[in-house]
């Protein structure tokens, strides 16, 4: 929930050949005011060592277990190994047979630039892997929570025009506050203001029910009239 890019880049050369790339973006983006910009671009390999350890430490922090202390003891451990949460997140691929869709991992090689706008958004990281003879990036950035919304919002948008500059195929963008389609910044602010008032309304809606729900509890719990 909240306004968000969506964004499907692909690369059609060598591993070697994308880290260039990348390091020119990564250059460009240290002049732009991104919060935080990786100090290189990495090159992984993700091994099914990787892939096996990743999947059990799932298991161990899967709800109910999913506490934030469950959750960053799998952040630390995925560390150790040279990846990161993001990147095993984003190394799968949907698949669809038969009306069934399942999430497929498999090793490859990830290139991957670490980017954060700001606090408040979402991390904006770029990690490409290999499939099929190309490198693909299938990610999203939600911005709506910036401190600075606009300024944010634009600075992904900024992100997403160099890559394109730079020989990467844009297969597919999309952005929730349709400014990238149009460029028309009072489209945008139409946009974040009537995804706010959305929601608005539900968290409105959830805390009039949880008010309803807790008045109940109250009348459930009285005293019953004693009979003569």
């Amino acid at each position: 929930m909240g306004l968000t890019l969506h964004y499907n880049i692909e690369f059609n050369g060598t591993a070697k050949q994308l880290q260039a790339k990348l390091e020119k973006i990564r250059q460009a983006c240290s002049d732009l005011p991104f919060e935080e910009v990786g100090e290189k671009v990495e090159t992984v390999r993700i091994t099914k060592k990787i892939i096996d350890t990743w999947n059990e430490l799932q298991k161990k922090c899967s709800h109910p277990n999913n506490s934030d202390k469950n959750l960053a003891k799998r952040d630390r451990e995925i560390e150790k190994l040279g990846v990161t949460t993001w990147q095993m997140t984003e190394i799968g691929e949907w698949k669809h047979e038969d009306g069934k869709h399942w999430r497929e991992t498999k090793p490859t090689t990830m290139v991957s630039l670490s980017l954060w706008p700001e606090k408040g958004c979402e991390s904006a990281d770029l990690n490409f892997k290999r499939r099929k003879g190309k490198f693909v990036c299938d990610s999203f950035c939600k911005t709506q929570y910036a401190e600075h919304f606009v300024q944010c919002h634009l600075l992904v948008i900024q992100l997403l025009d160099l890559l394109k500059t730079e020989s990467f195929v844009m297969v597919d963008i999309y952005d929730e506050g349709d400014y990238y389609q149009t460029r028309d910044i009072a489209v945008l602010a139409k946009n974040i203001n009537e995804s706010t008032a959305m929601i608005s309304s539900i968290l409105g809606g959830l805390q009039s029910a949880a008010k309803k729900s807790r008045d109940g509890g109250r009348s459930s719990n009285r005293e019953m009239p004693k009979l003569p």
